[in-house]
């Protein structure tokens, strides 16, 4: 089922870091129901119920578009939200090639004038405050080099990137953190049955400055970045 959240509750999930670049994995319950169950945020706005046997509701919001199936779901309380770092309920590969995701390093710098992208799905991307024109805590990012890569490679950000739904990666954040904003630096490990492969960049503390170029994300040449 699809369902998605109030206002106050996507407030509550915003607070809360990421599992991977613009989704949550936690767990919950159904107001009214006494046991949990694993669900998938998208956006922060999103629930889908994380069930290897229901993973066609991931299908229909690929087919119906985003925006369409928000419109149509119906709205639930989530009562005992706890986080959870990975699902392999979908997997099919085994692991990341030995590569460490991001949560598992040790926290790094930027040197001030390098650019890091946040690809998404949303061009209301809820991990961005649109107030102060930044990357709010516990969001992920990939490196400009990498998504250079992407672009350059015409590789399929859905399967790099391991994310869950398939809808088109039509934006793309590009940001500029101070030399203060710490991120830890990884590969993106294999989920809902993507191979992950790519560079990711998890931002505790968030970020100083987001540009936001409003073209879609993986038609961009080098040149325009």
């Amino acid at each position: 089922m699809l369902y998605k959240l109030f206002s106050n509750q996507q407030e509550e999930l915003r607070a809360l870091p990421e599992t991977g670049m613009g989704y949550q994995l936690i767990e919950a319950r159904l107001r009214g129901e006494y046991s949990k169950k694993g669900f998938i945020v998208l956006n922060g706005e999103l629930v889908v119920e994380n069930d290897y046997l229901r993973k066609d509701n991931l299908r229909e919001i690929f087919s119906k578009g985003f925006d369409v199936s928000v419109r149509n779901a119906q709205f639930k309380d989530l009562t005992g939200i706890t986080l959870i770092h990975e699902s392999r309920l979908f997997d099919v590969f085994e692991d990341g090639g030995g590569k460490s995701s991001a949560r598992d390093s040790a926290v790094m710098y930027p040197d001030g004038k390098t650019y890091y992208v946040r690809l998404s799905a949303y061009e209301d991307d809820k991990r961005i405050d649109k107030k102060s024109n930044r990357l709010l805590p516990g969001s992920y990012t990939t490196t400009k080099a990498d998504y250079e890569k992407c672009v350059n490679d015409k590789d399929d950000p859905v399967e790099r990137y391991a994310l869950p739904n398939e809808e088109k990666i039509e934006w793309a954040f590009h940001l500029l953190p101070i030399v203060k904003d710490g991120y830890r630096y990884g590969v993106v490990q294999p989920e809902f049955g993507k191979k992950g492969g790519g560079k990711e960049c998890f931002f505790e503390n968030g970020t100083s400055l987001v540009l936001l170029r409003n073209k879609p994300a993986m038609a961009f040449s080098i040149n325009d970045i």
